[in-house]
Protein backbone atom coordinates (compact mmCIF):
# COMPACT_ATOMS: atom_id res chain seq x y z
CA UNK A 1 0.00 0.00 0.00
CA UNK A 2 2.83 2.30 0.85
CA UNK A 3 4.49 1.91 -2.63
CA UNK A 4 1.25 2.22 -4.08
CA UNK A 5 0.73 5.54 -2.25
CA UNK A 6 4.12 6.49 -3.34
CA UNK A 7 4.00 5.76 -7.23
CA UNK A 8 0.21 7.61 -6.71
CA UNK A 9 2.40 11.07 -5.23
CA UNK A 10 5.08 10.58 -7.76
CA UNK A 11 2.78 10.80 -10.56
CA UNK A 12 0.88 13.90 -9.38
CA UNK A 13 3.73 15.73 -8.86
CA UNK A 14 5.15 14.79 -12.51
CA UNK A 15 1.57 16.01 -13.90
CA UNK A 16 1.77 19.15 -11.70
CA UNK A 17 5.37 20.24 -12.78
CA UNK A 18 4.37 19.50 -16.54
CA UNK A 19 1.37 21.43 -16.46
CA UNK A 20 3.38 24.17 -14.56
CA UNK A 21 5.45 23.83 -17.55
CA UNK A 22 3.01 24.63 -20.33
CA UNK A 23 3.07 27.96 -21.23
CA UNK A 24 3.62 29.81 -24.29
CA UNK A 25 6.73 30.80 -25.92
CA UNK A 26 8.97 33.80 -25.07
CA UNK A 27 10.15 35.06 -28.05
CA UNK A 28 13.48 36.00 -26.28
CA UNK A 29 14.16 32.79 -25.67
CA UNK A 30 14.23 31.96 -29.76
CA UNK A 31 16.65 32.21 -32.26
CA UNK A 32 16.06 34.47 -35.04
CA UNK A 33 16.02 30.68 -36.88
CA UNK A 34 15.71 27.87 -35.15
CA UNK A 35 17.31 24.68 -36.46
CA UNK A 36 15.03 21.89 -37.45
CA UNK A 37 16.63 19.33 -34.78
CA UNK A 38 15.88 21.84 -32.17
CA UNK A 39 12.20 22.22 -33.27
CA UNK A 40 11.62 18.76 -33.15
CA UNK A 41 13.10 18.50 -29.39
CA UNK A 42 11.54 21.64 -28.38
CA UNK A 43 7.78 20.17 -30.02
CA UNK A 44 8.71 16.87 -27.77
CA UNK A 45 9.25 19.00 -24.59
CA UNK A 46 6.38 20.87 -24.99
CA UNK A 47 3.91 17.82 -26.40
CA UNK A 48 4.72 16.23 -23.04
CA UNK A 49 3.72 19.40 -20.89
CA UNK A 50 0.82 20.48 -22.31
CA UNK A 51 -0.77 17.34 -23.28
CA UNK A 52 0.50 13.73 -20.77
CA UNK A 53 -2.67 14.63 -18.05
CA UNK A 54 -4.99 15.47 -20.62
CA UNK A 55 -3.94 11.93 -22.58
CA UNK A 56 -3.85 9.88 -20.23
CA UNK A 57 -7.40 8.65 -20.25
CA UNK A 58 -7.96 8.02 -23.86
CA UNK A 59 -4.14 6.70 -23.76
CA UNK A 60 -4.78 4.04 -21.54
CA UNK A 61 -7.97 3.16 -23.07
CA UNK A 62 -6.28 2.98 -26.55
CA UNK A 63 -3.68 0.34 -24.87
CA UNK A 64 -6.45 -1.72 -23.18
CA UNK A 65 -8.18 -1.91 -27.09
CA UNK A 66 -5.22 -3.46 -28.77
CA UNK A 67 -4.36 -5.24 -26.03
CA UNK A 68 -1.04 -3.95 -25.03
CA UNK A 69 0.72 -3.44 -21.70
CA UNK A 70 -0.38 0.26 -20.38
CA UNK A 71 3.05 1.43 -19.66
CA UNK A 72 4.46 4.98 -19.01
CA UNK A 73 6.72 4.33 -22.13
CA UNK A 74 3.86 3.81 -24.09
CA UNK A 75 1.30 6.06 -23.01
CA UNK A 76 4.12 8.53 -23.66
CA UNK A 77 4.39 7.75 -27.24
CA UNK A 78 0.87 7.59 -27.91
CA UNK A 79 0.78 11.46 -26.45
CA UNK A 80 3.54 12.30 -28.70
CA UNK A 81 1.42 10.52 -31.77
CA UNK A 82 -2.18 11.94 -31.04
CA UNK A 83 -0.80 15.15 -30.37
CA UNK A 84 1.06 15.39 -33.39
CA UNK A 85 -1.96 14.36 -35.47
CA UNK A 86 -4.16 16.42 -34.04
CA UNK A 87 -2.06 19.28 -35.07
CA UNK A 88 -0.48 18.26 -38.63
CA UNK A 89 -4.00 16.96 -39.64
CA UNK A 90 -6.40 19.17 -42.28
CA UNK A 91 -7.62 21.45 -40.26
CA UNK A 92 -6.03 20.76 -37.06
CA UNK A 93 -4.73 23.86 -35.21
CA UNK A 94 -1.24 24.52 -37.19
CA UNK A 95 -4.35 24.97 -39.61
CA UNK A 96 -2.86 22.86 -42.99
CA UNK A 97 -5.24 22.92 -45.46
CA UNK A 98 -5.88 19.61 -47.82
CA UNK A 99 -5.84 20.56 -51.79
CA UNK A 100 -4.87 18.73 -55.04
CA UNK A 101 -0.96 20.06 -55.30
CA UNK A 102 0.80 16.77 -57.35
CA UNK A 103 3.62 17.49 -54.82
CA UNK A 104 5.91 14.11 -53.90
CA UNK A 105 5.53 12.46 -50.64
CA UNK A 106 7.89 14.94 -48.49
CA UNK A 107 7.26 18.10 -45.97
CA UNK A 108 9.59 20.20 -47.34
CA UNK A 109 6.75 22.13 -49.30
CA UNK A 110 4.78 22.64 -46.17
CA UNK A 111 7.87 24.03 -44.34
CA UNK A 112 9.13 26.60 -47.27
CA UNK A 113 5.82 27.66 -47.24
CA UNK A 114 5.70 28.48 -43.72
CA UNK A 115 9.15 30.21 -44.15
CA UNK A 116 7.83 32.65 -46.30
CA UNK A 117 5.15 33.02 -44.83
CA UNK A 118 4.58 32.79 -41.70
CA UNK A 119 1.17 31.73 -40.14
CA UNK A 120 -0.80 34.97 -38.86
CA UNK A 121 -2.31 34.77 -35.42
CA UNK A 122 -5.47 34.75 -36.78
CA UNK A 123 -7.12 34.19 -40.45
CA UNK A 124 -7.37 31.40 -42.79
CA UNK A 125 -5.04 28.19 -43.35
CA UNK A 126 -1.38 28.42 -42.68
CA UNK A 127 -0.45 26.10 -45.50
CA UNK A 128 -1.58 23.97 -48.40
CA UNK A 129 -0.49 20.45 -48.98
CA UNK A 130 -2.08 17.24 -50.15
CA UNK A 131 -2.46 14.14 -48.24
CA UNK A 132 1.38 12.07 -49.14
CA UNK A 133 3.16 15.76 -47.34
CA UNK A 134 0.85 16.18 -44.75
CA UNK A 135 1.33 12.84 -43.45
CA UNK A 136 4.91 12.98 -44.27
CA UNK A 137 4.59 16.51 -42.01
CA UNK A 138 3.30 14.56 -39.19
CA UNK A 139 4.95 11.12 -39.79
CA UNK A 140 8.57 12.71 -39.71
CA UNK A 141 7.96 15.42 -36.55
CA UNK A 142 6.88 11.84 -34.91
CA UNK A 143 10.31 10.66 -35.45
CA UNK A 144 11.77 13.41 -34.23
CA UNK A 145 10.37 13.62 -31.11
CA UNK A 146 11.78 9.96 -30.62
CA UNK A 147 8.87 7.59 -31.31
CA UNK A 148 9.46 5.01 -33.86
CA UNK A 149 7.38 2.61 -36.33
CA UNK A 150 5.49 5.77 -38.06
CA UNK A 151 5.41 5.88 -41.51
CA UNK A 152 2.97 6.43 -44.84
CA UNK A 153 0.44 4.06 -45.96
CA UNK A 154 -1.36 3.75 -49.22
CA UNK A 155 -4.34 2.34 -48.50
CA UNK A 156 -5.59 2.98 -52.45
CA UNK A 157 -2.85 3.46 -55.47
CA UNK A 158 -3.60 7.53 -55.24
CA UNK A 159 -4.32 8.15 -51.61
CA UNK A 160 -1.94 8.59 -48.95
CA UNK A 161 -2.37 8.70 -45.22
CA UNK A 162 0.17 7.59 -42.23
CA UNK A 163 0.27 3.83 -39.91
CA UNK A 164 1.85 2.86 -36.48
CA UNK A 165 3.31 -0.09 -36.04
CA UNK A 166 2.97 0.17 -32.32
CA UNK A 167 3.73 -3.62 -31.84
CA UNK A 168 4.28 -7.04 -33.77
CA UNK A 169 1.04 -7.40 -35.33
CA UNK A 170 -0.64 -4.19 -34.13
CA UNK A 171 -0.99 -1.35 -36.79
CA UNK A 172 -2.75 1.28 -35.74
CA UNK A 173 -4.04 3.63 -39.33
CA UNK A 174 -3.32 7.45 -39.04
CA UNK A 175 -5.67 9.10 -41.80
CA UNK A 176 -4.14 12.86 -41.97
CA UNK A 177 -7.29 14.10 -44.24
CA UNK A 178 -10.80 12.66 -44.67
CA UNK A 179 -10.37 11.78 -48.55
CA UNK A 180 -12.44 8.56 -48.70
CA UNK A 181 -13.73 8.58 -45.39
CA UNK A 182 -17.25 9.65 -43.29
CA UNK A 183 -17.44 12.88 -40.66
CA UNK A 184 -16.14 11.14 -37.72
CA UNK A 185 -13.61 8.79 -39.01
CA UNK A 186 -10.31 9.51 -37.29
CA UNK A 187 -7.34 8.75 -35.44
CA UNK A 188 -7.24 4.51 -35.28
CA UNK A 189 -11.04 4.70 -36.86
CA UNK A 190 -10.83 4.16 -40.87
CA UNK A 191 -13.03 1.62 -41.66
CA UNK A 192 -12.90 2.32 -45.21
CA UNK A 193 -9.27 1.25 -45.43
CA UNK A 194 -7.74 -2.44 -44.68
CA UNK A 195 -4.19 -2.58 -42.40
CA UNK A 196 -3.21 -5.46 -44.33
CA UNK A 197 -3.32 -3.34 -48.16
CA UNK A 198 0.88 -2.84 -47.45
CA UNK A 199 2.57 -5.46 -46.24
CA UNK A 200 5.76 -3.24 -45.24
CA UNK A 201 5.13 0.35 -43.36
CA UNK A 202 8.65 1.84 -43.56
CA UNK A 203 9.28 4.05 -40.72
CA UNK A 204 9.48 8.04 -42.22
CA UNK A 205 12.96 9.28 -42.24
CA UNK A 206 13.88 12.33 -40.09
CA UNK A 207 16.23 13.31 -42.99
CA UNK A 208 13.15 13.92 -45.15
CA UNK A 209 13.91 18.08 -43.51
CA UNK A 210 17.35 18.11 -42.51
CA UNK A 211 18.45 18.58 -39.14
CA UNK A 212 20.05 22.13 -40.10
CA UNK A 213 17.07 23.15 -41.43
CA UNK A 214 16.25 26.88 -40.30
CA UNK A 215 12.60 27.39 -39.23
CA UNK A 216 11.73 30.86 -38.31
CA UNK A 217 11.35 32.36 -35.25
CA UNK A 218 7.75 33.47 -35.56
CA UNK A 219 6.91 29.77 -37.29
CA UNK A 220 8.83 27.74 -34.20
CA UNK A 221 6.44 30.34 -32.06
CA UNK A 222 3.21 30.03 -33.85
CA UNK A 223 3.39 25.85 -34.05
CA UNK A 224 4.71 25.50 -30.26
CA UNK A 225 2.20 28.15 -29.11
CA UNK A 226 -0.75 26.05 -31.00
CA UNK A 227 0.48 22.91 -29.11
CA UNK A 228 0.40 25.16 -25.80
CA UNK A 229 -3.29 26.61 -26.24
CA UNK A 230 -4.82 23.28 -27.60
CA UNK A 231 -3.10 19.96 -26.84
CA UNK A 232 -4.41 19.97 -22.98
CA UNK A 233 -8.19 20.07 -24.46
CA UNK A 234 -10.35 16.91 -24.72
CA UNK A 235 -10.65 14.94 -28.03
CA UNK A 236 -14.39 15.86 -28.29
CA UNK A 237 -13.50 19.39 -28.37
CA UNK A 238 -10.10 18.96 -30.70
CA UNK A 239 -12.37 17.28 -32.94
CA UNK A 240 -15.40 19.79 -33.35
CA UNK A 241 -12.31 22.78 -33.69
CA UNK A 242 -10.75 20.62 -36.66
CA UNK A 243 -14.31 19.82 -38.29
CA UNK A 244 -15.17 23.50 -38.40
CA UNK A 245 -11.45 25.07 -40.22
CA UNK A 246 -12.12 21.85 -42.71
CA UNK A 247 -15.10 23.31 -43.96
CA UNK A 248 -14.49 26.95 -43.60
CA UNK A 249 -11.72 25.91 -45.91
CA UNK A 250 -13.27 23.84 -47.90
CA UNK A 251 -10.63 20.81 -48.13
CA UNK A 252 -10.83 17.30 -47.54
CA UNK A 253 -13.91 17.21 -45.05
CA UNK A 254 -17.35 16.82 -46.74
CA UNK A 255 -19.96 19.79 -46.78
CA UNK A 256 -22.43 17.02 -45.93
CA UNK A 257 -20.60 17.22 -42.30
CA UNK A 258 -21.74 20.49 -41.25
CA UNK A 259 -24.88 19.26 -39.57
CA UNK A 260 -23.19 16.72 -37.81
CA UNK A 261 -20.14 19.96 -36.79
CA UNK A 262 -23.37 21.95 -35.24
CA UNK A 263 -24.72 18.95 -33.31
CA UNK A 264 -21.24 17.91 -32.05
CA UNK A 265 -20.70 21.64 -30.80
CA UNK A 266 -24.50 21.56 -29.33
CA UNK A 267 -23.53 18.98 -27.03
CA UNK A 268 -20.17 20.84 -26.21
CA UNK A 269 -22.25 23.97 -24.87
CA UNK A 270 -24.74 21.89 -22.82
CA UNK A 271 -22.06 20.29 -20.92
CA UNK A 272 -19.68 21.62 -17.88
CA UNK A 273 -16.57 22.40 -19.84
CA UNK A 274 -13.23 21.39 -18.34
CA UNK A 275 -10.78 24.54 -17.97
CA UNK A 276 -8.75 23.79 -20.93
CA UNK A 277 -11.94 23.16 -23.07
CA UNK A 278 -13.02 26.28 -22.37
CA UNK A 279 -9.17 27.87 -23.26
CA UNK A 280 -9.35 26.47 -26.70
CA UNK A 281 -12.94 27.30 -27.15
CA UNK A 282 -11.37 30.58 -26.50
CA UNK A 283 -7.64 30.14 -28.63
CA UNK A 284 -10.23 29.53 -31.36
CA UNK A 285 -12.78 32.68 -30.77
CA UNK A 286 -9.52 34.76 -31.43
CA UNK A 287 -8.38 32.54 -34.49
CA UNK A 288 -12.13 33.09 -35.97
CA UNK A 289 -12.19 37.30 -35.26
CA UNK A 290 -14.53 37.18 -32.95
CA UNK A 291 -15.05 40.06 -30.00
CA UNK A 292 -14.77 39.35 -27.45
CA UNK A 293 -13.11 36.01 -27.78
CA UNK A 294 -14.34 33.51 -25.18
CA UNK A 295 -15.47 30.27 -25.33
CA UNK A 296 -18.96 31.29 -25.31
CA UNK A 297 -18.17 33.11 -28.66
CA UNK A 298 -16.48 30.47 -30.07
CA UNK A 299 -19.94 27.77 -29.39
CA UNK A 300 -22.27 30.71 -31.10
CA UNK A 301 -20.58 30.17 -33.76
CA UNK A 302 -19.93 26.65 -33.96
CA UNK A 303 -23.03 25.48 -33.33
CA UNK A 304 -24.49 27.82 -36.25
CA UNK A 305 -22.83 26.14 -39.19
CA UNK A 306 -23.73 27.36 -42.21
CA UNK A 307 -25.17 25.98 -44.96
Amino acid sequence: MAIAAAITVAIAVAEGRAAASCSRTDLATLPEHVPMKDLGEALRDRVESCASAARRPDGEAFLAAHRLPVTEERLRDYTRVRTLFEMTRDGGPWRVRWAITNQDATAKNVWASWSRTPPPVAGGASATAECDEISALFAGLVRRTGTRGVGLFWPTWNHTIAAWDIAPGVRVLIPTTQIFLECDDSFDHAPAFSPTKQRTVYEFPASDVPDRTPVPRAVAAFLLDQVTDYAPASLDTLAVLRAHRALGYGSSLSAGCREGVARRARDLAARALLAADRAALARYAEELGLRPATAEAALARLTSVPR
